[in-house]
């Protein structure tokens, strides 16, 4: 099985990000005209359900398949890996990733191709998201996929951070486990393991879940954690970032709490404290904030999915200033979708449910439209939209 090749690789973010668009505002307009709450009540035979999983594996193909290029910047050092793959299998440890090295070893000596690779890793992200709709929301499955697919690291990490995305994906199906039954922890518990041994960083987010269901149990002492993290941020932030890099939580911190030249190619690699990220990181702790404090309602499910959402954003706050700080952000990134989208698709939270959610949808994703037209247009031509029709070869 090769790479896609009916779509030329400098266009295909581009097809991406036009596509999503497109069906995101079919999406708002459909649900901005009711007055009601057909959300909430959509049936579990809806054709919708079908529609979800059939979207999801044609993603699965469209990401899993993209072009060898550069603007996928991590797939050449992946393919190199794999081609100069030794063949050998490690022991499962956890002060290693031997998953990750193992599925490549694996896939090797099976006669794979580095596509079919990447085809099996986007099918582990995806279908993680999936199955984590389906343990959380239920009846809402499409509109759960809508808003994992349009949240603003989804393409990212579906494929350029692939093992960080494929390692997340795990551990949010462990977490949604835990989260609607914390007695049974069996399953859980070697998921994560599972997450860890393909990225080690995802014991984060998996502290904090557990943190959330035996140490913080009130989602309002979380929040008041996050909002004292970004003074600690503030005030001591780069002793904070050299105290997290000094325990060998992840021998990357280290790597990028430098500010080495090494690291200026990237559009996330500048430093400082990133205002614009941590404004992204607030939306979901207003809705918390509404849900729990405002509204006053108790979801034990909800409680421990925003309580790991909280706790593991707050430490990103504390060493935000590091490059590529997007990488620690997604490990409380991936649960955004789930802390926006589970309250309203699962709450009862006003009248007219229908319109208020199209409405957050449209916003949710706007954020993903506007960064793609700032980052993509205001660098390189939106990605040959001037010059669409007569580029050269």
């Amino acid at each position: 099985m090769n790479a896609i090749s009916f779509i030329d690789a400098f266009y295909f973010t581009t097809y991406w990000n036009v596509f999503l668009l497109i069906l995101t505002w079919a999406v708002v307009l459909y649900y901005i005209g009711s007055g009601g709450q057909k959300i909430l009540r959509m049936d579990e035979g809806s054709p919708s359900q079908g529609f979800a999983v059939f979207f999801a594996i044609a993603i699965i193909f469209f990401i899993g398949l993209r072009p060898m290029y550069k603007d996928f910047t991590d797939m050449k050092m992946y393919a190199w890996t794999y081609d100069h793959n030794t063949g050998v299998f490690e022991m499962p440890s956890l002060s290693a990733e031997w998953l990750w090295n193992d599925s490549m070893t694996l896939f090797k000596v099976l006669g794979f191709n580095i596509h079919e690779f990447f085809l099996f890793v986007a099918f582990v992200y995806i279908m993680g998201m999936l199955v984590s709709g389906v343990l959380v929301t239920r009846r809402n499955l499409f509109m759960c996929m809508m808003f994992m697919i349009t949240s603003f690291s989804f393409f990212s990490f579906g494929s350029n951070g692939i093992r960080s995305g494929m390692s997340c994906s795990i551990a949010m199906v462990a977490i949604c486990l835990l989260a609607r039954e914390p007695e049974k922890k069996v399953l859980p518990i070697f998921l994560m393991a599972l997450a860890m041994g393909v990225h080690r960083s995802t014991m984060l987010p998996i502290a904090s879940c557990f943190a959330a269901i035996y140490f913080i149990k009130d989602p309002k002492i979380a929040l008041r954690f996050w909002l004292i993290s970004i003074v600690i941020s503030l005030v001591a932030g780069p002793f904070v970032e050299q105290f997290f890099a000094a325990l060998g939580f992840d021998d990357r911190m280290t790597k990028y709490t430098t500010t080495s030249e090494d690291f200026k190619s990237d559009e996330f690699s500048q430093t400082g404290f990133r205002w614009d990220f941590l404004l992204y990181s607030a939306f979901p702790v207003l809705m918390i904030w509404y849900v729990t404090v405002r509204r006053k309602f108790n979801d034990r499910t909800f409680n421990i999915i925003a309580i790991t959402y909280l706790l593991s954003n707050a430490f990103w706050i504390m060493v935000i200033r590091a490059a590529f700080s997007n990488r620690f952000a997604y490990l409380s990134w991936f649960i955004y979708p789930l802390v926006i989208g589970y309250p309203l698709l699962r709450m009862n939270l006003w009248e007219d449910q229908d319109r208020k959610t199209s409405l957050i949808l449209f916003a949710y994703s706007g954020f993903l439209f506007f960064m793609f037209f700032i980052y993509y247009f205001g660098t390189t031509g939106f990605k040959g939209f001037d010059l669409y029709w007569w580029r050269k070869a």
